[in-house]
């Protein structure tokens, strides 16, 4: 990667850090990438330069309360004072579709991740050789769901996780018409579901279809 090219992709990776403050490792990595501008050894290289820098923190709480798929404390990414000097100076050197994109996407991002902290989806070990599977869906402090399930395997665990994630609105209204068989529920699961599987871009906008020329100018 050439040095103006990493300049921009670190620019990129401040702003997205800027638009979401405490943002996880793993979401941050998946926005950055959904620009189109980097790929992810582009994106670990300028992800490490920040931190030796310091222009980013990157810690984990052992109290934070989420979790990754693995059980794991999550990895949250900051600004610190340094990077946000540098961002408000050279933000305007980011090319000029990835700056719309990134600024017209900011608003979709911060509902998403919104919603993923509400939905909890969590296994482990029992001990017993099967796995533990924690399921939660809140709605501001309103608790919809807190359930608890023993799972043969960690694939089927896995499995189970990674559905809960994706499709919250099917899975709650699914473990309604189940336990009250009531069709009407089922069938709105069924529209939801299928609805669900339509592909967008994070904000609803047309991405940029290849990668902007960098500049020519070192930037950091």
């Amino acid at each position: 990667m050439e040095r103006s090219e990493l300049a921009i992709t670190k620019l990129i990776i401040l702003y997205i850090i800027r638009s979401l403050p405490a943002v996880t490792l793993s979401q941050l990595t998946s926005l950055a990438l959904d620009t189109l501008y980097m790929d992810y050894f582009g994106f670990a290289t300028a992800y490490e330069g920040l931190r030796t820098d310091q222009m980013i923190t990157a810690i984990f709480r052992a109290d934070d309360p989420e979790r990754d798929a693995a059980g794991q404390a999550v990895i949250r990414c900051d600004l610190t004072d340094q990077g946000r000097a540098i961002l408000e100076t050279l933000e305007h050197k980011i090319p000029a579709p990835i700056r719309s994109y990134l600024a017209q996407a900011s608003t979709s991002w911060q509902k998403d991740i919104r919603l993923e902290r509400q939905l909890t989806a969590l296994y482990e070990p029992d001990g017993k050789g099967q796995y533990r599977v924690n399921l939660g869906q809140s709605e501001g402090e309103k608790k919809l769901v807190d359930l608890a399930l023993t799972i043969p395997d960690k694939s089927l665990a896995m499995q189970i996780c990674d559905r809960w994630q994706r499709l919250p609105q099917s899975m709650y209204l699914g473990l309604l018409a189940l336990l009250s068989d009531e069709p009407v529920l089922r069938q709105e699961t069924l529209v939801s579901e299928a609805t669900s599987h339509v592909p967008l871009d994070p904000a609803g906008y047309e991405q940029p279809s290849r990668r902007p020329m960098p500049g020519q100018q070192s930037l950091l």
